[in-house]
């Protein structure tokens, strides 16, 4: 029984395992594509990586019957789809790499399912395609021209194929590819299609981003004219534990495009995992403070001593404001001195600052501090011992 349930799972999502490794690491398309659109990525990850392709229901070589139109009027159903194929292949902790919609597709079965996810990888992710003037939020469309999108497609199944493909695509010196996005629009059952698209553009996912507990990658094109790049940066913004990555690549489909940078990027990223987490562990137990932060000056790492000092637990103190365990004095100085200082020279010695600990006492500090890359995303890295009361 538990086979025919595995079985009737990968086929309904014409599920294709390849590669050698013992980690899995699972691809999923945006929009109107189906899984041969990662065939000019997937190859490089093949020997470290067990791949797996799957199709969303009604496009590529899926079980069409299987498609339920009350399941998928909501992006849950086809995060459900990635929950069932992980189930019925056994598979935790895998990398996730989705294209736009798929990114917030797989953002969805993560936060359901955690356990089921090491790293996303999302390129190109939009939460919300529509502009917002309310909360001045810019997706890059308006309703209306969303709205006639889905009237073209009702009446020419050919006609919005011609019209989405080259936005979508850009990089108009490539036309195979622009032919190739627009084949892939027309292959797909028209129906399912047209649900889709509704479901894709006019779904607001903008209040799951804080959910995630999955770290994650945001690989931005630096032109797109579907998720533009103020888009790539409000999903960093929002999202906890995301490293975000802005791209020479153009349009919103550079793992068809650029492949050999989307490449680069995910390896950047992945390859320092495990030297990291023994990293982390040598600087939880070093004696003086220390202290990690982007340049966006989010907390990405306080070591226990430092946690100690302040009184703070890790949780506490993970993805907050710099500025939170700072003196007011100490904000000013960070602001008009330390950051820019950071910004222009990349390190800083012998800085005095007053932190704040969770009771709002003071504690001076003398700090050397240098900037960093990791996992692909530069970070301010500084050691701090303490100090006594400035004398004047």
């Amino acid at each position: 029984m538990q086979q025919d349930i595995k079985q009737n799972v990968l086929l309904r999502n014409n599920v294709k395992i390849t590669g050698h490794g013992s980690q899995a690491m699972i691809f999923a398309a945006g929009f109107g594509c189906d899984q041969n659109m990662w065939r000019f990525v997937t190859p490089a990850f093949a020997n470290e990586y067990r791949i797996i392709l799957f199709d969303y229901v009604g496009s590529g070589d899926t079980d069409i019957q299987s498609y339920d139109q009350e399941r998928y009027a909501t992006l849950n159903g086809y995060a459900q789809d990635i929950l069932d194929i992980l189930r019925a292949l056994n598979y935790h902790k895998v990398i996730f790499v989705g294209h736009s919609v798929g990114c917030i597709i797989g953002l969805l079965a993560s936060i359901r399912e955690p356990e089921r996810f090491e790293r996303l990888v999302m390129v190109g992710p939009s939460p919300c395609y529509l502009n917002d003037d309310l909360s001045h939020y810019m997706g890059g469309f308006e309703r209306k021209s969303l709205e006639d999108l889905l009237v073209m497609m009702d009446k020419n199944d050919i006609g919005w194929a011609n019209f989405l493909a080259p936005v979508i695509m850009q990089n108009g010196d490539r036309p195979e590819l622009v032919k190739e996005l627009k084949e892939s629009f027309c292959a797909a059952d028209p129906t399912i299609s047209r649900n889709f698209a509704k479901v894709t553009f006019f779904s607001d996912n903008r209040d799951d981003l804080p959910k995630a507990t999955v770290p994650a990658l945001i690989l931005q094109s630096s032109e797109d004219a579907v998720a533009p790049v103020a888009v790539g940066e409000y999903v960093h913004r929002h999202m906890p534990k995301s490293t975000y990555k802005l791209m020479k690549a153009t349009g919103h489909c550079p793992h068809m495009s650029h492949p050999d940078e989307v490449i680069a990027s995910i390896k950047a990223y992945l390859v320092p995992i495990p030297r990291l987490a023994v990293r982390e562990r040598q600087l939880h137990k070093l004696p003086c403070g220390f202290l990690s932060f982007t340049l966006e000056g989010k907390i990405s790492l306080a070591n226990e001593t430092l946690l100690e000092w302040l009184g703070y637990a890790r949780e506490e103190l993970q993805d907050r404001s710099i500025e939170v365990v700072l003196t007011p004095a100490s904000v000013l100085f960070y602001q008009m001195y330390f950051f820019p200082m950071m910004r222009l020279h990349g390190k800083a010695d012998e800085v005095y600052l007053t932190l704040l600990t969770k009771t709002r006492e003071e504690v001076p500090v003398r700090i050397n501090a240098a900037c960093h890359g990791h996992a692909g995303e530069l970070a301010i890295e500084c050691m701090m011992l303490r100090d006594g009361p400035r004398r004047h």
